[in-house]
């Protein structure tokens, strides 16, 4: 067995220190929010696709997915299975209306349909849900220092806590998306070397792994029991799964910020589309790794840690050789400031743009904003802080921050749905379907209902009490649906319309293109789910 070195202590910190200087660099040029919060909106769709990725494949992932595969193989695949249909929706219905309003935070649009209330709601809503996440992606790290060196766990909370908060207060939103890019070779050459390791081991080598995995029944990815009990059947993922990933990457500001950075509607859309062909597979492989660990252990007569989490990086630190392992635990510490800091940048941008800017110093230059903006910040590194202290008692640190999630999103994404698709809802509906789609999910969470199909009960239940109650108050007026409608009354309209006519032949290519970009990723979710089918089929026969 093997252990953390001094070569890989070294190859820690210079791994470290680089992406935290390179996020310093970053820094350096930022003179107001907009370059603080959206990168000065000329970020290429690429890169902003690449860094959604490399959060999605953060510590969080590297160290949860694995324990989620070794307890129950690829089953848990079936909340992710809905990515590409949800990236299309994003495509088609939200990013465009978000990147036509030219607004810092998403929240910012509900004021203009709905009014103060609405906005203030659902900013706070905001806070507290991506707040107490935020907690659980600065545990996943600092555990991961735990198991390597031996320090206790909170003593490593607080240090990477400082390390993060000093790297996002300084870094902003360009230095995560550029940093993202590296982390996400990182951690996936990290991810195929563990692969590659741990078949060598193995006297069978591939047919040990799916021996083992057909005979423990743990390529069973597609459960087609309509028993809403059941946590991870096709149907809680297909219709709770659907709406809590239109929601994340929709309507949660730590991700739709990131598409804000882009310079058009189509770099923004381009940057999703990235996310909806490779996060399926990216989760796919980390869960397989989950399965070639307990292959791995059962060949090697050992026991897992009781903490499911402590599971890869235990392997890692044991089976690597010295230098690779301080390499991959380094990419999971830079990863994990990554996520770290596109999240406390969002909380930022909330705090600031809808409760500061709004309540506090409506009158104020850029500059002090921007110096707010980096104490909001700290403000919020030290609540993460303190409830990363409670993070281990939540069991799989991917499923809680999924878990938290889907308290708030149902609702979240109904008020949005209602701004965009109902022209008769106005703010007393508004804030009438968020209260009414949070109280059902916390109804809903007191039963044996898979948590996922919480997504579902928030979201209907928002759209229907928030209909019903606007037919209580008047009508919004043609400026309050400016924003949202395309109609005479848009501010924008007589413009757009020239557009249309000076520049219809590129307007038509825009518009196929998002079509045909829609079509592909419904096209990938069927080619996905008939794999794994095929696989499922293979195991069983």
């Amino acid at each position: 067995m093997g252990a953390f070195t001094w070569v890989d202590t070294v190859v820690l910190i210079v791994y470290v220190m680089g992406i935290a200087w390179v996020g310093v660099r970053f820094g350096k040029d930022q003179e107001n929010t907009e370059d603080y919060f959206l990168g000065g909106r000329k970020i290429p769709g690429w890169a902003i696709g690449l860094s959604v990725m490399a959060t999605q494949a953060s510590a969080i992932t590297f160290i949860g997915a694995p324990g989620w595969g070794f307890e129950g193989g690829l089953e848990r695949l079936a909340t992710f299975i809905n990515v590409p249909l949800a990236m299309a929706v994003l495509i088609v219905v939200l990013v465009p209306i978000f990147h036509r309003a030219g607004i810092y935070s998403i929240y910012e649009l509900l004021e203009r349909r709905f009014g103060l209330a609405t906005r203030s709601l659902a900013a706070l809503l905001f806070l507290i849900a991506r707040g107490l996440a935020t907690g659980v992606v600065l545990y996943a790290p600092a555990l991961v220092l735990a198991v390597v060196t031996g320090w206790n766990v909170n003593l490593t909370i607080v240090l990477m806590a400082v390390i993060a908060v000093g790297y996002t207060v300084l870094g902003g939103i360009s230095a995560v998306i550029w940093t993202d890019v590296i982390q996400m070779f990182v951690l996936w050459l990290g991810a195929i070397l563990s692969m590659v390791l741990m078949v060598g081991s193995l006297p069978g080598g591939w047919s040990d792994v799916f021996a083992f995995g057909a005979a423990n029944h743990m390529f069973n990815t597609i459960d087609l029991s309509l028993d809403p009990t059941v946590t991870y059947s096709l149907w809680a993922g297909l219709i709770g799964g659907i709406v809590l990933h239109i929601a994340y990457f929709g309507t949660d500001q730590s991700q739709i910020q990131r598409v804000l950075t882009s310079p058009s509607i189509a770099e923004g859309q381009r940057s999703l589309l990235i996310g909806g062909y490779l996060l399926v597979p990216q989760m796919l492989l980390f869960l397989f790794i989950g399965v070639m660990l307990a292959a791995y252990y059962q060949q090697h007569g050992m026991t897992a840690p009781d903490n499911l989490n402590e599971l890869f990086p235990r392997y890692v630190v044991n089976a690597f050789p010295i230098g690779v392992t301080g390499l991959v635990i380094a990419g999971v510490f830079a990863a994990a400031m990554s996520s770290l800091d596109s999240a406390l940048n969002s909380l930022s941008a909330v705090t600031v743009r809808d409760f500061y800017a709004r309540y506090v110093k409506p009158e104020a230059d850029e500059r002090h904003y921007l110096k707010a903006s980096r104490w909001a910040t700290i403000f919020w590194g030290i609540y993460a802080t303190l409830f990363a202290f409670f993070a281990g008692n939540l069991g799989p640190v991917i499923e809680a921050v999924n878990r938290i999630g889907s308290w708030f999103y149902g609702a979240l994404l109904g008020v949005f749905l209602l701004a965009i698709l109902s022209h008769r809802s106005n703010g007393r509906g508004a804030v009438a379907g968020i209260v009414f789609g949070m109280a059902a999910v916390w109804a809903v969470s007191n039963t044996d209902i898979s948590w996922l199909y919480q997504n579902f009960v928030g979201l209907i239940v928002s759209l229907v009490a928030g209909f019903l109650v606007s037919l209580s108050a008047p009508a919004p007026t043609r400026e309050q649906l400016a924003d949202v409608a395309m109609d005479e009354s848009a501010p924008d309209m007589q413009a757009i319309l020239k557009g249309r006519s000076a520049n219809a032949a590129s307007l038509g290519r825009d518009a196929r293109l998002t079509r045909r970009r829609c079509i592909g990723l419904v096209i990938w979710f069927f080619v996905t789910l008939a794999a794994l089918a095929l696989l499922q089929g293979w195991a069983n026969g």
